[in-house]
């Protein structure tokens, strides 16, 4: 079992067991979509978030949280969170 609850976390969102901080960071740089769609989700399923600005805020505080694990993709997963929020913004 995974003893970090951050590598357990990125393991259910990439579905494959991610044991090391390597195996992580080399998930999100060959993916970074799949982190920004779910913390998009995470987002959207929050009481808190009632704004695209506390969408944004909320992910950066989860992208802070899981920085050993993004390494250099967190700009990109970050990028493309936005672009996610800015699409949800324009049909809410």
């Amino acid at each position: 079992m995974l003893a970090d609850p951050r590598l357990r976390q990125l393991s259910r969102i990439y579905q494959r067991p991610l044991e090391t901080e390597d195996a992580a960071r080399q998930a999100v740089a060959a993916d970074p979509g799949i982190l920004a769609s779910a913390l998009f989700i995470e987002a959207a399923e929050s009481d808190d978030v009632t704004s695209i600005e506390a969408a944004l805020a909320y992910a950066d505080a989860r992208l802070a949280e899981l920085a050993p694990f993004t390494g250099e993709a967190a700009g990109e997963v970050r990028r493309l969170l936005a672009e996610k929020l800015q699409a949800w913004a324009s049909v809410a």
